[in-house]
């Protein structure tokens, strides 16, 4: 059984109405809403009203290399969602890896946007990438505070100094990003007294994308049967020009049919539908906010 995260209750903090002030003296006013479109893009996914944050990193490499790639952290709906998960050490690896998940206070809340504000990541540059060479690994940072938001890029790699649980830069520099990458690593020491319990998260998405079975001559895959009405060929929408690779974010009644058989499958297991269609899967937990992968 799947546990849900301890519900901790906190008073919202006067630094948290400071802070997220300046947060949005440094966004500025939102931008007017355009006419509706037949040819607009499709609308971002929703997010959770008061503070949120999501960091996550992104490379040029070949898909689906990054699709399974977790946000390191999300802080969303008085939760904080942590990425940052061991993977077993063993072959093959599990199919799906499911986030821990913590409560977090207001003033936790609060001290992130301080540490943000402190290290001059709410300023007017959100380019803090500092010239990195092409291919390497992007961090991203997206702050939404009463639905402004703001996106900081930089790399994470950059060397920090820290001591204990804070680190420090020149405020508004690609080292100060870095700086702040390093804090999310160790919220721990940074807010101890503003976590709840670890538990396990429990998710409303997950993306999904079937690849063509992988061949291995030494290990013996594990199949299950594709539970799903769907058939493997009709799932989701094309990705990339490989007719054996489509994709989809599933959720609701169908998440509840598949997400047992993502949870017992490893990364080598074979699903076969009512066709004998067979593939393979690459899937990970979606988390508030978070866009579709797939389009």
């Amino acid at each position: 059984m799947r546990c849900r995260p301890m519900s901790i209750h906190f008073s919202p903090p006067t630094a948290l109405v400071f802070v997220a002030a300046l947060l949005l003296a440094a966004c500025g006013a939102p931008a007017a809403s355009p006419a509706p479109s037949s040819t607009e893009p499709p609308s971002p996914a929703p997010v959770p009203a008061g503070l949120y944050l999501r960091a996550w990193q992104t490379q040029a490499l070949p898909p689906p290399t990054t699709f399974s790639w977790l946000p390191l952290i999300t802080v969303a709906d008085d939760l904080l969602i942590d990425g940052n998960v061991a993977v077993p050490a063993i072959y093959p690896g599990p199919l799906l890896i499911v986030p821990f998940a913590r409560a977090t206070s207001d003033a936790g809340q609060a001290a992130l946007l301080e540490e943000a504000q402190r290290l001059g990541l709410l300023g007017e540059e959100t380019d803090l990438t500092g010239g990195s060479p092409p291919g390497m690994a992007i961090g991203h940072i997206e702050i939404v505070v009463d639905g402004r938001s703001r996106e900081i890029l930089g790399d994470p790699s950059r060397p920090v100094s820290c001591d204990g649980a804070r680190c420090d830069a020149e405020p508004g520099t690609p080292e100060a990003f870095a700086a702040f990458w390093q804090e999310l690593h160790n919220l721990d020491a940074l807010m101890p007294a503003e976590l709840g319990q670890v538990g396990t998260y429990e998710p409303d998405r997950v993306a999904v994308l079937t690849v063509a079975p992988e061949e291995q001559p030494d290990v013996q895959p594990q199949v299950q049967e594709w539970p799903l009405d769907v058939p493997l060929n009709d799932f989701g929408q094309p990705y990339t020009s490989d007719p054996q690779m489509r994709c989809a974010v599933v959720e609701g009644d169908d998440l509840d049919e598949l997400l047992p058989a993502l949870l017992e499958g490893n990364q080598l297991t074979v699903f076969v539908d009512a066709h004998e269609n067979a593939r393979s899967i690459v899937a990970r937990v979606m988390v508030p906010g978070e866009p579709s992968p797939c389009g």
